[in-house]
C-alpha cells in the first residue's frame, strides 16, 4: 500500500472511521506495511481460559463497564482457524452485545494455526491500536492452560478465567498457570460449588512464590466485577515475569524471520523426508550477514 494511502487510512481511523480502522488492521494482520507511527501507552489485557469458562461474557461486562466510564476499548478475539480452509469460526462475535458500541471496537481474528493461539499478525494489530490511542486493548485467546504462553508476548497483564469445577485441575497445571497469569478470575460464582472451587485454587497456589491473585466473579450476575476491575488496574508484573514475556516476544519475532528465509522450506522438507537429522536441518537455514 502506498504511504499516502496508509496515512489517509490512519487519519480517518483516528477520527473514528471504523472502516478505515478495519482496513488498517487487515493490512497489519496480513503482514503489510502501514508506515511508522508513534505507539502511545496502552493498557493491554490478555484473557485466556478453557472453553465454557465464560470468557466472552466476562469480556462483554468488563468492556461495557469501562465504556460507561468514557474509556475506549478495542477487543481482538482470536478464534480457532480451520486446518483445511484457514477460516475462523468467529463464534465470539455472536455472543457479545455491548451496552455502548460507540466506545468499543470488536474484531475476530483467526489463530492461523498458531500453536499458542496468537499469530504474529495479532502483535502487529496491537501496535496499530496502540498508535491510534485506544485506552484499553483486550485480547481473548483460543484454548487454555499451558498452551497459552504466546499471549504473554503481546499483553502487559494476563487474566486466566476459570469455571467452578476446575479447582483440582488448577493444582495439576500449577507451574504453567504461574508462568502466564497475573490474576485468576473464578467465574460463575453464582453457581453451586463455586466458592469451594475458588478456595481449592487458592489452596493449590498458596505455597508458590509470586502466585496470581484469585478473584471470584459472576459475569452473568455482575457480582465481583468492581473488585476484579480494580485488581486488574493494580497489576504490576514482577521482574521475572517481565523477563519471561520478553523472551517469548523475542522468540516469536525470530521465528517469523527464520520462516521467511528461502532456505527454511528446503530444510523443513529435508527433515520431513527423514533424510537428515533435525540439527542438520537447522544448520541449513541461512541468515543474512550473520543475523536472523
Amino acid at each position: 500500500m502506498a504511504m499516502n494511502s496508509s496515512k489517509t487510512l490512519f487519519d480517518s481511523a483516528i477520527e473514528g472511521d471504523r472502516r478505515a480502522l478495519a482496513k488498517l488492521l487487515t493490512i497489519a494482520e496480513e503482514g503489510g506495511s502501514i508506515g511508522s507511527y508513534e505507539q502511545k501507552p496502552s493498557w493491554i489485557l490478555g484473557i485466556t481460559g478453557p472453553p465454557g469458562a465464560g470468557k466472552s461474557t466476562l469480556i462483554d461486562r468488563l468492556a461495557s463497564n469501562w465504556s460507561e466510564k468514557g474509556e475506549s476499548i478495542a477487543i481482538l478475539a482470536v478464534d480457532p482457524s480451520s486446518p483445511v480452509s484457514g477460516g475462523a469460526l468467529l463464534g465470539d462475535r455472536a455472543r457479545m452485545v455491548f451496552s455502548d458500541p460507540s466506545k468499543i471496537y470488536f474484531r475476530s481474528v483467526s489463530s492461523r494455526g498458531s500453536s499458542g493461539g496468537i499469530s504474529s499478525g495479532v502483535r502487529r494489530m496491537v501496535e496499530v491500536l496502540q498508535s491510534l490511542g485506544w485506552d484499553r486493548i483486550l485480547i481473548e485467546t483460543v484454548g487454555a492452560g499451558q498452551g497459552e504462553f504466546a499471549i504473554a508476548s503481546v499483553a502487559d497483564r494476563v487474566m486466566l478465567v476459570e469455571g467452578p469445577d476446575r479447582g483440582d485441575i488448577i493444582q495439576a497445571e500449577k507451574a504453567g498457570i504461574l508462568e502466564i497469569a497475573d490474576i485468576i478470575a473464578c467465574n460463575k460464582s453464582d453457581l453451586p460449588g463455586s466458592l469451594e472451587s475458588a478456595n481449592s485454587i487458592k489452596e493449590g497456589l498458596s505455597f508458590s512464590e509470586g502466585a496470581p491473585e484469585v478473584v471470584s466473579v459472576s459475569a452473568l450476575k455482575g457480582s465481583g466485577l468492581d473488585d476484579l476491575m480494580e485488581r486488574l488496574d493494580q497489576i504490576t508484573p514482577n521482574p521475572d515475569r517481565l523477563l519471561m514475556r520478553s523472551a517469548i516476544l523475542l522468540d516469536s519475532i525470530l521465528a517469523d524471520r527464520m520462516r521467511s528465509r528461502p532456505s527454511y522450506e528446503g530444510a523443513m522438507r529435508a527433515m520431513a523426508s527423514r533424510t537428515i537429522k533435525p540439527d542438520e536441518a537447522a544448520d541449513m537455514v541461512e541468515f543474512d550477514n550473520g543475523r536472523v
